[in-house]
């Protein structure tokens, strides 16, 4: 029976990785995020700052919380320089992964539970050519806002400045999933946040120098995200 289980859960994986079924579903979604966008009036606070930041081929380290992820779609303009999303290998990672190239931006699968030396290579590569990396850095199963080290990880080694970002709006629904993501509701106010971070990452950290950044990352990403959800009217973080 355990083994007719297994054999079950693999092709219906199969089916769900596929591009007959993935294909669809990311172009729904997508339509979706760029419907509730539109019906949303935002304003950007730091916007020009980080545009600034990029230009000449600058790249940075593009750090959120998994649970603003679906506004993030819009939150970057390829025009301001190259940009890819690293998401999980497993298949919710994939469709993020599809539902980010429907708005023009690159994607990397890495499995962040293993160990995973090719892929920070190639996000080390990816920098040092220009390339700007977006990554959820609560992702991709949690917890909710406790930050993991590897943007830290990749500063250090690549040099690449951190800068948060965040997005709240007035009227929203989150979903029911682990990260309570947020979504807009059409017709109220959304902002859209970007700071860059204010830490220096050295190239050499030992393990308490390294917790101590992580923890002082997760504390001002939280710190921003109220910042925005205090804006659009609410008294405490709404996801």
């Amino acid at each position: 029976m355990a083994s007719m289980e297994k054999r079950i859960r693999k092709r219906l994986e199969a089916a769900a990785a596929s591009d007959a079924v993935s294909g669809p579903v990311a172009r729904l979604v997508a339509g979706h995020i760029d419907r509730l966008h539109r019906r949303t009036d935002w304003e950007y606070d730091g916007r020009e700052a980080v545009i600034d930041a990029v230009s000449g081929g600058k790249p940075i380290i593009f750090a959120l919380w998994h649970g603003r992820l679906a506004m993030s779609a819009r939150g970057w303009d390829p025009a301001w320089s190259p940009f890819c999303v690293v998401t999980s290998a497993q298949i919710p990672g994939r469709l993020v992964g599809r539902v980010m190239r429907r708005f023009d931006l690159d994607t990397m699968p890495m499995k962040i539970k293993r160990s995973n030396t090719a892929s920070v290579l190639q996000v080390a590569r990816m920098v040092r050519g220009g390339t700007t990396i977006g990554f959820a850095i609560d992702g991709p199963e949690g917890p909710k806002r406790v930050a993991k080290p590897i943007p830290i990880d990749w500063a250090r080694l690549t040099g690449a400045p951190i800068w948060l970002y965040t997005n709240s709006v007035e009227r929203y629904r989150t979903l029911p999933s682990w990260d309570d993501m947020l979504l807009p509701r059409p017709g109220g106010r959304g902002v859209m946040m970007y700071r860059k971070w204010d830490a220096e990452v050295p190239k050499k950290l030992d393990p308490q120098a390294r917790e101590a950044l992580r923890l002082k990352l997760q504390q001002d990403l939280d710190a921003l995200t109220l910042e925005a959800d205090q804006r659009m009217g609410h008294d405490g973080l709404i996801a």
